[in-house]
């Protein structure tokens, strides 16, 4: 019986540590998984992995061209030093009571979106702390560094229907025809 107790204990191990699927690039990441509009600096910032793109090989974690048709990039310069801390991808309420940075791998207490940038299902925000991060191009690309990346925040691309602007036109000839009546 502690045979059998001690095998299972040993699977459920071993397929407890076990990697994450990449998320396919055709699924956009929520908008829970990364911080939107970061301090209304019109810009999106994405926490992508535990890793450096590349770092342990091509696949591990991938570049912010994976993901380009979402927008997703390397920053700038400027940009990079205006990135977020650690402690910003912290999710709203802080419902795991974080008051330190370390190993996560709960969404609803981390905001992050490895799954959809590598094989790994956390995120180290101890390394992140530290100043290991980078994007690949900004800040350092070894020693293990936490990976973000940024885009611009997308604009919304609301578009009066074709019944508002007609309605719209409908008024202004009404305008028209009033102003002509007072004015004869």
């Amino acid at each position: 019986m502690k045979k059998v107790f001690l095998s299972l204990a040993l699977a459920t191990g071993v397929f407890s540590n076990a990697q994450a699927v990449i998320i396919d690039s055709s699924t956009p990441i929520p908008t829970a998984n990364f911080l939107s509009n970061f301090n209304n600096s019109g810009l999106d910032w994405v926490y992508a992995g535990p890793i450096a793109p590349n770092e342990w090989g091509p696949g591990n974690i991938q570049p912010a061209s994976y993901r380009a048709a979402e927008g997703w990039r390397t920053a700038t310069a400027a940009e990079w030093a205006a990135h977020p801390l650690w402690n910003d991808f912290i999710a709203p309420g802080n419902p795991g009571g974080i008051v330190s940075p370390g190993t996560f791998n709960n969404h609803s207490i981390y905001i992050y979106a490895s799954e959809y940038w590598s094989d790994f299902s956390h995120v180290d925000a101890g390394d992140f702390a530290g100043g290991n991060v980078t994007d690949g191009v900004n800040g350092p690309i070894s020693g293990v560094p936490e990976t973000i990346y940024v885009r611009n925040t997308p604009q919304s691309n609301d578009v009066p229907e074709p019944a508002s602007i007609a309605l719209l036109g409908l008024g202004a000839f009404g305008m028209s025809v009033l102003r002509r009546r007072k004015a004869g």
